[in-house]
């Protein structure tokens, strides 16, 4: 008797495992959704700038930064810095947590008061170029460089 109960109870959680598996593969999966940063909650946003400020601790490239800052799609990438301290004080983050975002802070030219998103200002400067020509002057040439054979590809040669 106790054989049987055993069997049943084992047979029974297998029917449940396979009716279950048949109805969230089969009758009702999973649909994914394409979510952006935007959507993400405040406490997710400043995880992701806390991971963004640890990556530029190691590896310092300010544009990449703002590019990673800039997905959250805030009014400006600090903004997005000074949302995260707010809300990583609020959370009571480690103390070198907070450090790694006050340094990021500086780095993009944030500060305690917020600033216009118009504020950033990058200055793109081109080198000067100078302008080459590629006729030398006739007094750096001597005298005895000038070929003294014919050109072979001239026009009018006769093995053309």
């Amino acid at each position: 008797m106790r054989i049987t109960r055993i069997v049943w109870f084992l047979i029974m959680i297998a029917a449940g495992i396979a009716l279950g598996l048949y109805y969230t593969w089969i009758i009702s999966p999973v649909k994914f959704v394409d979510a952006t940063f935007y959507d993400l909650r405040q406490d997710y946003k400043a995880d992701y700038v806390l991971m963004t400020a640890e990556i530029f601790s190691k590896d310092p490239v300010l544009f990449q930064t703002i590019l990673r800052l800039d997905r959250l799609m805030s009014e400006s990438p600090e903004q997005a810095v000074d949302d995260a301290i707010k809300i990583a004080e609020s959370l009571g983050y480690a103390e070198t947590d907070l450090n790694l975002l006050y340094q990021l802070n500086a780095a993009i030219g944030g500060s305690e008061e917020t600033k216009e998103p118009g504020d950033l200002f990058i200055e793109y400067i081109t080198p000067e170029i100078p302008e080459s020509t590629n006729e030398l002057p006739a007094e750096t040439i001597p005298s005895d460089a000038a070929p003294t054979e014919d050109n072979p590809f001239a026009p009018g040669d006769e093995n053309g």
